[in-house]
This record gives C-alpha cells, sequence and structure tokens, in this order.
C-alpha cells in the first residue's frame, strides 16, 4: 500500500488547514485501503482546542476535527493529519496515534498529550465512515516527524503541494456559534474521569424544564459531533428520567476511546439526580 506524503509549501491559518484536510476525507472515501499524510506550517502562534474542550476566551480559539486534549503554544508549530481509508476500530486508531506521537516527541502520551522540557505535541482521533483521521500539532522539528513517518509508513511517497482550501469550510471552524456553545457556564455540573481523560456535563434549569445544556472534556469519539448532538436533545425537554435514559440509548451506538461508557452514564445519572434535588428545593 503506497503512503502518499503532501508537504505544504506555504504557511495556512489552523481553520484553513483542517479545511484541506476535510478536501482529502471527501477523496478516500472512494479509494479504499490508501494512506495519506498532509503536513503544514501553521502561520499564526496560539491556542488550539480539543473539540469537546471549554473554552475561556475568545481569542485564536479553533474548533478542531477530533476530540482530544487542550493545548496552548506561543510559538509557530507544524500541523499533521495521517488518514486511512479502510474499516477499522476507533481503539486501533488511538493505537496508532499513540505509536506516532511518541516516535515523533520521543515521550510516551498520557491523555493525548505528549509534554518534555522544550517539546509540545497533542494528538486527536475520530472516524467518519471508513476513514480513520489522526490530528496531530507539535513543535517539535520536521527531522523528527520526517523520521517517523519513513519508519512507521511503508512505499512513502513525498509530494510538494500548495493547498488552497474552500474559505467557505475554513470559516466554519470558526463560527461564532461554537466559540459561544463553549464560554457557557451553568449551575448545575457532573465530571468523571479516566486517567487523564475526562468529561463534564453541565445545565441549566427554567422551571422544571432543562433550559441549556453543555457537553466538554477531552476524549475522542466516532462520529465526531455525535457526543455533543445527542446532549443537545435534552435542551427543552422536562426533568424527567425517560429522556435520560433515551441518551444513554444514543451513547451505545457512539464509539468513545479514552473514557469508558461508564464514565458516560455516570455523569448523565449525577446530572439528572442534581437537577431533581435542584427542583425540589
Amino acid at each position: 500500500m503506497i503512503t502518499k506524503f503532501l508537504i505544504n509549501r506555504e504557511k495556512l491559518k489552523f481553520n484553513e488547514a483542517q479545511a484541506f484536510t476535510e478536501e482529502i476525507i471527501k477523496n478516500l472515501f472512494k479509494e479504499i485501503n490508501s494512506t495519506y499524510i498532509f503536513l503544514t506550517y501553521l502561520k499564526e502562534a496560539g491556542n488550539s482546542i480539543g473539540l469537546y474542550y471549554k473554552y475561556t476566551s475568545k481569542e485564536n480559539t479553533y474548533r478542531r476535527l477530533t476530540g482530544g486534549p487542550e493545548i496552548s503554544f506561543h510559538e509557530d508549530y507544524e500541523y499533521i493529519t495521517i488518514l486511512t481509508s479502510r474499516v477499522e476500530t476507533l481503539k486501533k486508531i488511538n493505537d496508532r496515534a499513540k505509536n506516532i506521537a511518541k516516535c515523533v516527541s520521543g515521550i510516551e502520551p498520557y491523555a493525548g498529550i505528549s509534554l518534555s522540557r522544550d517539546k509540545k505535541l497533542l494528538y486527536g482521533i475520530t472516524k467518519l465512515g471508513n476513514v480513520g483521521l489522526i490530528e496531530i500539532i507539535t513543535n517539535n522539528n520536521t527531522k523528527d516527524v520526517n523520521w517517523c513517518i519513513e519508519h512507521l509508513f511503508e512505499n512513502v511517497i513525498e509530494e510538494k503541494i500548495n493547498a488552497k482550501s474552500s474559505q467557505e469550510v475554513a470559516n466554519s471552524y470558526l463560527k461564532d456559534s461554537w466559540i459561544l456553545y463553549g464560554n457557557k457556564n451553568y449551575e448545575l455540573s457532573s465530571s468523571s474521569t479516566n486517567n487523564g481523560f475526562f468529561i463534564n456535563l453541565n445545565a441549566k434549569i427554567k422551571g422544571n424544564y432543562i433550559e441549556h445544556i453543555l457537553l466538554t472534556g477531552n476524549f475522542y469519539a466516532s462520529p465526531p459531533m455525535e457526543p455533543i448532538n445527542a446532549v443537545l436533545a435534552l435542551e427543552g425537554t422536562p426533568i424527567n428520567e425517560v429522556y435520560f435514559y433515551g441518551i444513554k440509548a444514543r451513547f451505545k451506538k457512539i464509539e468513545i476511546e479514552g473514557l469508558n461508557r461508564e464514565n458516560v452514564f455516570y455523569v448523565l445519572d449525577d446530572l439528572y439526580n442534581k437537577l431533581i434535588n435542584f427542583e425540589n428545593k
């Protein structure tokens, strides 16, 4: 199997790089047993954020393609995506991501992140149909990245490109609605952790209805947006255990890595109990 290694000649903004990755994903739906690696340098230093991570400010904040940890950079960094077109589990993709992250950084990743005195790396994963996606953001040097790609992948064909992405798609990673979603604070919350990964569920009620609900955390899922979409179904519903059972049923259909399913069920049960107690005060 040939691995196509696309190295961008120009620096891109983070959302532009993600938009180009999205274009590769569309092509890979038609190419079974293909691997694409895309590397670019990013134009701006700043904060990148995981898909489910709660935003603390509006500056340099992006929605990611994948879940994963937050990382703050104050220097230039590289963005690497590894895309494979084959049917496999999210766990297998995660094992591959950890292996690549360890090779690049020289350090065993913990909860999706590798840290040393002067090097940082985070990775995120998801699966879209038959396409597995690994995102890596790192300030390790290019020699480390290239060495690992040559040693971990077979039949690597390197190609220099000038990546151009759809501005409309690029802008979708900067939408105000996403940023505002992450910035909200609600009075009732529950959380659960597993080896550095975590999930938080926060809610605001009005009368005996759930007015707003917010899911944040550090974990991986496929489909990537489905955990958020699942809990948002509770907005506007009465505080009733039947609706929470329905959300549990939806989560049983979502592949999750980093967390156990019990972590998710715990925060749903715990938040429901807090909502009931708050309502009865």
